[in-house]
């Protein structure tokens, strides 16, 4: 996305994780307003992309994040055949878990969460440390503090 495009939506702040939408009428409300866990699965989505895009897998022999906690802000309400912009990025992360924020922009914020991810072996349950590669791009990429 450009600066442009930042500018259009509203969007403030470093975000490396951007996807346009189109709201669906299957994620209304008899209002034509976003039902609010509409909104949980667009960020699941982007979560699932920015897992696979740091390497990562859901296979069920390879770790994989799981959400512990999710804490959500609703500013203004979305509509049918709104234009979008999603974002995400993780803003801190500690040996076996990482925090994830992402927003939902339209002339501006429209709504944005929180969510404390912990990586976990698929297999056993297990709480594993997430991979020093990807800790290296978390910083990098997506500014993220390292914590503890």
């Amino acid at each position: 996305m450009s600066s442009e495009d930042f500018a259009r939506f509203g969007v403030e702040g470093h975000w490396p994780l951007v996807k346009r939408h189109s709201i669906r009428w299957s994620e209304c409300d008899m209002y034509a307003h976003v039902n609010h866990s509409a909104y949980l699965v667009l960020f699941e989505d982007l979560r699932v992309s920015w897992w696979l895009g740091l390497g990562g897998s859901f296979a069920p022999d390879a770790p994989g994040p799981v959400v512990g906690t999710l804490e959500v802000k609703y500013v203004r309400a979305a509509g049918f055949g709104d234009d979008v912009l999603l974002t995400a990025r993780c803003s801190s992360f500690r040996r076996t878990s990482f925090v994830h924020e992402y927003a939902l922009w339209r002339d501006g914020l429209m709504c944005q969460a929180r969510a404390l991810c912990v990586v976990i072996n698929n297999a056993t349950g297990e709480k594993v440390p997430l991979p020093e590669e990807m800790r290296r791009v978390l910083v990098e990429r997506d500014r993220a503090k390292a914590e503890g």
